[in-house]
């Protein structure tokens, strides 16, 4: 399995921005365009801010510049519950550009809206000089974005939004709350599927919720969630509609000798993604991730401590609340390693069998800080470990070696 060496390539902020950040600052959402051209940025104030790299320089060298920015969400108010809905995009997912417009669909807690950013010119008439009759002429003056909302789909989730996903062919959209899946029409928003329905009819007897969920990378009829009990289900839509009972189910039991307090919080898993190639299934929880074979679902093929010191701090994290932090994870390209986020600007990139562990710092030096983790790694976590710099959400690009990844209100770019 060949190790790709992974490099600092860009920064958008500087330190004195993030030691003084505001909350509505903080980055809620990442997502790169499909040929890597774009990059969507949703931050907790409802802002979607679109990055773009210039055309006119080799791909490899070139740095994303800043394009456009739009308010995607703003506050509103559910007078049915009486409470407010939060402006911050929770998830971004790219469409496929139609000539000069670029597609994206965003969400907050509540409501998916499909955004199209498009170019217009503004021009004026120049008449010609001279005595000569000839026509008058258009001349370009100005051009900018322009965005607009082409779709808003219905507000048909009781429960938080966590998970928004487009199938490869881009007909559908997959969104998931606490309790239900649907399946979306992007051509007819006002009809959806319950795809996944774990709502009990006593809701006194509610066990376990959806965490997250996502399209396989190439098959349209497959996707898979994960619960708050460490499950993962795989689900095919050409054996039911309604996969509550069709789907494949990955869990590894626990250990009773080693259930304590914290067992239940930290065995959720946060996120999963599928292996670029469709194989291979990454899931997180808190401290762990488990590498699943889609060919063998009894057992995962590898669980990897992401960085065992943390074990050592689960009271702290709970008291602080860090405990309930949802850490994302991305395949790389080649589908032999994952890349996920930990505390004090720290990330990990894993090959998927768990056995090289690379723990890379993020700074504002502009270098690549990177050191092995062993197995059965310790250290003691100071006063100086920062639980508030918390790495979790990251992006990667389909076209390169390359990924975004966001800590408070800033956004680094690696490559390899």
């Amino acid at each position: 399995m060949k190790k790709q060496d992974w490099k600092f390539m860009q920064v958008f902020g500087d330190k004195a921005s993030s030691d003084n950040v505001s909350d509505e600052d903080i980055i809620s959402a990442v997502q790169f365009e499909r040929t890597g051209r774009f990059l969507g940025l949703g931050d907790k104030a409802g802002r979607l801010i679109i990055f773009e790299v210039p055309q006119n320089k080799k791909r490899d060298k070139a740095e994303y510049q800043y394009l456009t920015e739009l308010q995607s969400h703003t506050r509103e108010f559910d007078f049915l519950k009486s409470t407010d809905i939060e402006e911050k995009i929770n998830q971004l997912q790219w469409l496929r550009a139609q000539g000069k417009n670029m597609y994206v669909l965003s969400t907050n807690d509540k409501t998916v809206k499909l955004w199209k950013v498009s170019e217009k010119n503004v021009t004026k008439v120049i008449k010609p000089s001279g005595k000569d009759l000839a026509m008058p002429k258009l001349q370009v003056v100005e051009s900018g974005l322009i965005p607009s909302v082409r779709k808003v789909f219905p507000n048909l989730h009781n429960y938080h939004i966590n998970s928004l996903t487009a199938s490869n062919n881009e007909e559908f959209v997959l969104t998931s709350d606490d309790l239900k899946v649907y399946l979306w029409s992007i051509e007819q928003p006002s009809k959806a599927f319950v795809a996944v329905d774990l709502k009990p009819e006593n809701l006194d007897e509610l066990s376990e919720v959806i965490t997250s969920s996502t399209f396989h990378p190439t098959l349209d009829n497959q996707f898979l969630y994960t619960t708050s009990k460490g499950i993962i289900k795989l689900c095919d839509m050409r054996k039911s509609g309604i996969c509550d009972n069709t789907a494949i189910t990955m869990t590894e039991p626990e250990d009773p000798a080693k259930k304590n307090f914290f067992t239940e919080i930290v065995t959720s898993i946060s996120d999963a993604c599928f292996s670029r190639n469709g194989k291979y299934i990454f899931s997180r929880d808190f401290l762990t991730v488990k590498v699943w074979d889609i060919a063998m679902t009894n057992k995962p093929v590898a669980t990897v401590q992401v960085f065992e010191p943390l074990k050592s701090k689960l009271c702290d994290l709970y008291e602080n609340e860090c405990i309930f932090d949802k850490f994302s994870i991305q395949s790389t390209l080649d589908s032999n390693s994952f890349v996920t986020g930990n505390f004090n600007s720290t990330f990990h990139i894993v090959d998927r069998l768990g056995e090289c562990n690379s723990q890379y710092e993020l700074n504002f030096n502009k270098k690549t800080v990177v050191r092995q983790i062993p197995p059965k790694y310790f250290e003691n976590l100071g006063s100086s470990y920062d639980f508030n710099r918390k790495v979790l959400k990251i992006s990667m690009c389909q076209t390169q070696n390359l990924f975004a990844i966001a800590c408070l209100n800033c956004l680094y770019f690696y490559t390899a």
